[in-house]
């Protein structure tokens, strides 16, 4: 008898984050000793230069008043080494480790491992498309998922809480990547960032892989017939 069920797994997560971005700021500095720091929207060769600073003010100077240009790096008002507060738009590449733990007849153990090509949309929303491994340790067997990732920070300061969702279909590496069933992956937890380009998730949540089993019965039964 075929039996059609959705394991739900408990899951750890660990994520490591790496993105890239442009983490310098504009800087001016002024023969009269101010130094404006922002974003030069506007140059005009040996005239003048007009630069937008972070709280959105346009300051516009004449180039006999300016004494240097610079790039620096952004700094935050604690003075952290980190150059901006929260995550910044562009490329992200995620590794994700967990352990998963099989709660009902059906489920089973299993080591997680996720390789995530995502790209930041702003300081709270990232998208991507990710592929990885399931390997169940009881059973032997390795699944392959293909899954598109949603994550959501809820603030954007270094540290701050989010929310992912992995939605997918996982493929069966030992029967030559014979289709498996859906796949469903939320989880929560919290994001600290560790340097300029590298964020360490900490996470929990649950797993669900829909999934065929055969289980087979054995008739002992023996009787005389009579004619």
């Amino acid at each position: 008898m075929k039996k059609y069920l959705a394991l739900l797994l408990f899951v750890f997560i660990t994520t490591l984050t790496f993105g890239q971005s442009n983490n310098y700021q504009d800087v001016i500095y002024l023969k009269n000793g101010s130094i404006i720091r922002g974003l030069i929207i506007e140059k005009v060769p040996g005239e003048s230069i007009k630069i937008e600073t972070a709280d959105r003010n346009v300051f516009v100077f004449q180039m006999d008043e300016v004494k240097k240009l610079s790039q620096e790096p952004y700094q935050t008002k604690s003075g952290s080494s980190f150059n901006r507060v929260g995550l910044q738009s562009g490329y992200k590449g995620i590794v994700e480790l967990g352990y998963q733990i099989g709660l009902d007849e059906y489920g089973m153990d299993r080591l997680k491992m996720n390789f995530i090509n995502g790209y930041q949309i702003n300081p709270f929303f990232s998208l991507g498309i990710g592929t990885g491994m399931r390997y169940y340790i009881d059973a032997k067997a390795a699944l392959i998922p293909i899954f598109a990732d949603f994550r959501a920070n809820f603030v954007a300061q270094n540290i701050s809480p989010y929310l992912a969702v992995g939605v997918g279909y996982s493929f069966d590496a030992s029967i030559k990547f014979e289709g498996v069933g859906f796949l469903l992956s939320p989880s929560v937890g919290v994001s600290f960032r560790v340097s300029d380009e590298s964020i360490l998730n900490v996470g929990i949540g649950y797993e669900m892989q829909k999934m065929k089993f055969v289980r087979y019965y054995h008739d002992f039964s023996s009787g005389n017939s009579f004619g």
